[in-house]
């Protein structure tokens, strides 16, 4: 007589595994293509525009809508205390002839410090700003740099991103 008891097991940790809360976050990653555009805050009310084709039709199948011309807004996951503010943190090109971008998406409201130091420590360039939440980009020039390897470090509240950056 054959036993079931694997079976019945195996069919019982499905279940139960089927049943445990997901702690995953659903972040939605959007593109625009555009001539120009950008985001701020005016009376306390975040904008996001587009300067490009206006809206010409509107696409949709079920949840998702799909526009020409127009910028969604940002869909971000609610951000607990002490957590990491950065996704997707790069650097790009690199290696660097004129400019590089360093591009992430922001989570919360934060102050961004930016620094390029050389091989010495020393720092070349230093900025400052404050950013709101979505997608931040911020271009530097490096034409006037000296060819060779300098380090991009990036802080963004208590977190610190470090990048090597070739410049030719």
């Amino acid at each position: 007589m054959k036993t079931h008891l694997p079976g019945i097991l195996f069919t019982i940790m499905i279940i139960a595994a089927a049943n445990l809360p997901s702690r995953g976050q659903w972040v939605m990653a959007r593109q625009v293509i555009a001539t120009s555009g950008g985001s701020g805050i005016v009376g306390g009310i975040h904008f996001d525009y587009t300067i490009g084709e206006p809206s010409i039709t509107t696409f949709s199948a079920g949840s998702r809508l799909l526009t020409q011309g127009f910028q969604q807004p940002e869909v971000l996951p609610p951000l607990l205390p002490g957590r990491n503010p950065v996704l997707d943190f790069s650097l790009f090109p690199n290696p660097a002839l004129t400019t590089f971008k360093i591009q992430f998406n922001l989570l919360t409201h934060a102050f961004v410090s930016f620094m390029i130091l050389n091989t010495s420590g020393q720092v070349i360039l230093q900025d400052n700003r404050s950013f709101a939440p979505g997608k931040v980009v911020i271009p530097t020039s490096v034409d006037k740099l000296a060819a060779g390897i300098y380090t991009v470090m990036v802080k963004v509240n208590a977190f610190v991103f470090t990048e090597k950056l070739i410049v030719q």
